[in-house]
């Protein structure tokens, strides 16, 4: 028992110097080092591989300074980074050209379109792709108005049937009412002195976008690679609306006034009126000593062609005088040959709205309103099968007739008006005119007539008739129909050339 003591206590006195070292050598940094290192980490403390040696077909260890030379190039560009492949050089702008010819404020107006560039391109030949922007003169209710087709109207992308391939030198020209895109109350814009400025097509993108326009355009290159880029829109130059007539009609009022209103040349080459106002007791009182004065040489040298006429012109300066002194019989009933007409008897007025908006044939609708203009009472039936309509529109005329008479209204259809009261009616056009008037997409002028053509004789009654055409016309627009806007395909024309006094004025305005 001694023995194992003493042995017990030997083991101890040789533990503890080593025990002693080890705590030594775990305080310090060297040993700490080298414990946080991988290839420590890797090994056991009982690993038969040897720490010094790496393992069998084990690459060796990178050296030190390969592995920093990484770390010091981190921020330097890749030598194998591709560079950028340089842009391209922007195409030119299509070289379209808009005009816009407005010789009146109510039209006809006309749209151009010309090729000014060496290569061909396509545009959309259609007008309701026309939008007009219009500011009135006036400065109390100065305001911009803003024309456009309708939404049923617009062709919602490019339309591809009016697609139309221009040649360098060619044009595209379309005869158009303004009232088309300026309807109902924006045709009071249409006025002398205004301001019009046109756009062509769509618009463009958004300032703040940065991606390229696209599709659809209105005009584009037909090459590939395109030989210049493509615009959404065609902006046209500033107009402003002239306060007279077109030539034409200006002429023909002319004509008319020189027709009705002699010049005073002409009246002072009348000497009818002078004969036959001269008193026939001045030529009573002339003496004859006078005509026997006269030398008989003067009477035979004045030729019998002079006698003649001078004889037809006191005759006919006669006839005038005795027409101008009024008869006894005709005496205080007024001009002969003019019947009198009663101002204050009944009589109807007929009036139908200005314009009128339609989204298809069957939905066409025409209010016209018969006013008593009189000043006494009437009594009068008035139906709808009364009325019918003159149509003026893209097919031609056409004549919506009224019914006959019947003779078989009732009294209660007969209504007395009083002097100022009037009846409206609304008529639907589909059911009075032929099924194929409005067929066609556009704008149609619509005039009504009213055949009061009831006496009511078999009720004793005496009931004004008569055939009233109405003071205006209605302005009607089919937004959508069976038959689309255009009859034909569109075509180009040769560019036409400037007159040689419109050369510099075009020059002038240019935008």
């Amino acid at each position: 028992m001694r023995t194992r003591l003493v042995r017990i206590a030997c083991l101890f006195t040789s533990i503890a110097p080593a025990a002693a070292a080890v705590m030594g050598l775990a305080s310090s940094p060297a040993l700490a080092e080298e414990k946080s290192s991988p290839a420590q980490q890797t090994e056991g403390p009982g690993s038969s591989v040897p720490a010094e040696g790496p393992k069998a077909g084990a690459a060796p260890p990178p050296a030190a300074s390969t592995v920093a030379a990484p770390k010091a190039s981190v921020g330097a560009p890749k030598a194998s980074a591709k560079k950028k492949a340089p842009e391209a050089p922007p195409l030119p702008p299509a070289p379209a050209r808009l005009w816009l010819i407005a010789p009146s404020p109510h039209g006809p107006w006309t749209l151009r379109i010309d090729n000014e560039g060496e290569r061909p391109m396509r545009i959309p030949a259609d007008v309701r792709l026309l939008r007009l922007e219009v500011d009135t003169l006036n400065k109390r209710t100065k305001k911009t108005v803003r024309c456009a087709a309708p939404a049923g109207l617009k062709p919602s992308g490019f339309p591809e049937r009016r697609a139309l391939l221009l040649a360098p030198g060619q044009s595209y020209m379309e005869h158009f009412d303004p009232r088309l895109l300026c309807f109902g109350k924006d045709e009071a814009a249409l006025a002398g002195g205004s301001v019009v400025k046109a756009w062509y097509g769509w618009g463009p993108p958004p300032k703040w976008s940065k991606k390229p326009p696209a599709a659809p355009f209105a005009a584009e290159s037909t090459d590939h690679p395109p030989a210049f880029a493509p615009a959404p829109g065609l902006a046209g130059p500033t107009v402003v609306l002239s306060y007279g007539l077109p030539h034409e009609e200006a002429t023909e009022t002319e004509h008319a006034g020189d027709a009705k209103t002699p010049s005073p040349a002409d009246q002072t080459a009348q000497p009818q009126d002078d004969k036959a106002a001269q008193p026939q007791g001045d030529k009573a009182a002339q003496p004859q000593d006078d005509k026997a004065a006269q030398p008989q040489s003067d009477k035979s040298a004045q030729p019998t062609d002079d006698k003649a006429a001078q004889t037809s012109a006191d005759s006919s300066a006669g006839e005038a005088a005795e027409k101008r002194v009024p008869s006894d019989k005709d005496h205080g009933a007024g001009p002969r040959g003019k019947p009198i007409v009663d101002a204050n008897a009944p009589r109807l007025e007929l009036t139908s709205d200005p314009w009128s908006d339609a989204a298809n044939p069957r939905s066409i609708v025409v209010r016209v309103s018969a006013k008593n203009a009189g000043r006494r009472p009437m009594t009068v039936a008035i139906r709808s099968r009364m009325f019918g309509f003159h149509v003026a529109g893209p097919n031609g005329e056409t004549i919506c007739a009224a019914a006959p008479p019947t003779g078989a209204v009732p009294r209660d259809l007969f209504k007395t008006l009083k002097p100022g009261a009037s009846v409206d009616v609304s008529l639907l056009l589909r059911e009075i005119c032929p099924t194929d008037t409005f067929n066609r997409e556009g704008l149609y002028e619509v005039t009504a007539t009213l055949h009061a053509n009831e006496p009511g004789t078999d009720l004793a009654l005496d009931a004004y008739t008569a055939v009233v055409p109405a003071k205006n016309t209605t302005l009607l627009r089919v937004k959508s129909a069976p038959e689309p806007f255009y009859a034909a395909a569109p075509r180009a024309v040769p560019t036409p050339k400037p007159e040689a006094g419109q050369a510099s004025e075009h020059e002038d305005h240019d935008p």
